[in-house]
């Protein structure tokens, strides 16, 4: 072998070496994004900052994916203005946040003299975005839903879907051009959010006989419960330490003309709604007497000012009745109960 040769040799070979040694300094390859870290699904991922283990979490929308959702949102004609102060109600902001309420944006938009605000929160789960919806929504159901539910007015689209509550608004009455784009703003957010949520187990707990029909809400918390289900002594239940509860209000035409309103509480474990229940009724027997009939069951009733409470125990659950006028009223709602 010729020295010339052996100089190609000795350069071939210092060329390989410093491209192995660069590759092995190059940063691992960023994984292509599937569809379950889109931000239309409500997730987000970062770089981690070490090697070290990490347990694995799942990741909670930001406000980065609420932002892209938002910004994604364009109708034709219209053009983006500022947006004003948001809302400052501290008992809807509590409630929101018992939910499981993580962020929440809203974008605006303007046609002359027309505007349209779209409002979106995201939640921890598909029962807090549920809860909410039921809660904040305006006008009544559809017969063709949007997301996982929807309700409308002639100015505004509510809609509930996976870990999403969505309210597009407008602010021109009998305005047929501000409809379509309310309609299309919200089909748009719809389509956006690709993933889709179940309704909340307890709501399919609630009798369907005599329910006033949009009347089902969820209760996550004593704050919620509080607003959606006056009685005394609500502290008692433990609501922050159950699975959820449903509420709803029953119409009665026979044999009674009653108005009632329903709770049930799933606490997960029979252990935890007994002691719920007992704590519960404790604490009204110390200014009503219990005027229950002592057949055994665990329940208790009492008579307020003006109308009955009833509270049984079952198996994991416990049932709230107020607003009864009549004594056997309660009891007989409390049988369509599985």
């Amino acid at each position: 072998m010729n020295a010339f040769s052996k100089l190609q040799i000795l350069v071939l070979t210092y060329i390989a070496a410093n491209c192995a040694a660069f590759a092995s300094d190059q940063p691992a390859a960023v994984p292509t994004m599937g569809t379950a870290d889109m931000p239309t699904m409500g997730t987000s991922s970062t770089p981690a900052m070490s090697t070290a283990a990490v347990p694995s979490v799942t990741p909670e929308p930001r406000i980065d994916v609420i932002a892209s959702l938002l910004q994604r949102i364009n109708p034709p004609g219209w053009q983006p203005v500022a947006v004003g102060a948001p809302d400052a109600d501290a008992d809807k902001a509590a409630t929101l946040k018992e939910f499981g309420c993580n962020t929440s944006g809203i974008k605006a938009f303007q046609r002359g003299q027309r505007r349209i605000n779209v409002v979106l929160y995201s939640f921890n789960s598909s029962q807090g975005a549920y809860a909410a919806y039921n809660l904040l929504r305006r006008g009544s159901s559809t017969f063709v839903a949007k997301g996982d539910g929807s309700s409308e007015d002639d100015q505004s689209v509510s809609i509930w879907k996976d870990r999403f509550f969505i309210n597009v608004y407008g602010t021109s009455e009998d305005d047929e051009e501000s409809k379509v784009a309310v309609s299309d703003i919200a089909n748009q957010l719809c389509a956006l959010i690709v993933s889709h949520g179940q309704l909340p187990q307890i709501i399919t707990r609630l009798p369907t006989i005599d329910r006033v029909r949009g009347s089902e809400k969820v209760v996550m918390g004593p704050v919620s419960a509080r607003r959606l289900f006056p009685a005394p002594g609500l502290n008692f239940l433990a609501l922050a330490g159950s699975i959820g509860g449903g509420v709803a209000d029953y119409q009665f035409q026979a044999p009674f003309r009653e108005r009632m309103k329903l709770l049930v509480v799933d606490y997960g474990s029979s252990p935890a709604a007994e002691q719920a229940f007992h704590n519960f009724v404790d604490a009204l027997q110390e200014q009503h007497p219990n005027i229950a009939p002592a057949d055994g069951t665990p329940k208790a009733m009492f008579k307020l000012a003006n109308s009955f409470l009833l509270c049984e125990l079952r198996a994991q659950r416990v049932i709230v009745i107020t607003g009864a006028r009549k004594r056997p009223s309660a009891g007989m709602l409390a049988k369509q109960i599985l």
